[in-house]
């Protein structure tokens, strides 16, 4: 198009270093949650036949999912990346919010069921919405890396060419 410049063969900007250190530490709460969310998903196969588990479980999850959807939020702000760089950290986000949905479906249910015994019919929406998340969250990843890996090179070559 007339006007336009093409931003795809640009050399990225590079990553600030504050902005940089936020992200580690909202990398290291994303992973604490999607261990929490994974011990709570882990309710159906340790049932204990107690109502109790049933709860701690739940809230383990819920934990969880606020938590990495929180993390992945604040991780996906600011302008400091490329467009598909931002673009791909909110993808991981929608991968949290899959997973608050699924919270939410735990609690419903329990409290549309007998919230005593935990059945797989309770957990149903849970575990769909479980496996969305993690399926978003591995797509994400693996296309982040791959772009961060690509823009680094690209910065590379970019300062190799400017040394010479």
């Amino acid at each position: 198009m007339k006007g336009r410049k093409n931003t795809h063969d640009a050399v990225p900007p590079a990553p600030d270093p504050k902005r940089e250190r936020t992200r580690r530490a909202m990398e290291t709460l994303a992973t604490f949650g999607l261990l929490l969310v994974a011990a709570g998903i882990a309710a159906p196969f340790i049932n204990f036949g107690s109502g109790v588990w049933l709860v701690v479980f739940k809230w383990l999850y819920a934990a969880g999912a606020v938590a990495y959807a929180a993390a992945r939020f604040t991780g996906s702000l600011g302008r400091d990346e490329s467009f598909r760089v931002r673009r791909m950290r909110r993808l991981e986000f929608w991968a949290g919010v899959a997973f608050c949905i699924g919270a939410f479906f735990w609690f419903f249910n329990t409290r549309s069921f007998d919230g005593e015994t935990l059945t797989f019919r309770m957990l149903n929406e849970t575990i769909l919405f479980t496996l969305v998340g993690a399926l978003i969250q591995i797509v994400a990843s693996w296309m982040l890396s791959s772009q961060l890996r690509k823009e680094q090179a690209m910065r590379d070559a970019a300062s190799d060419k400017g040394g010479k």
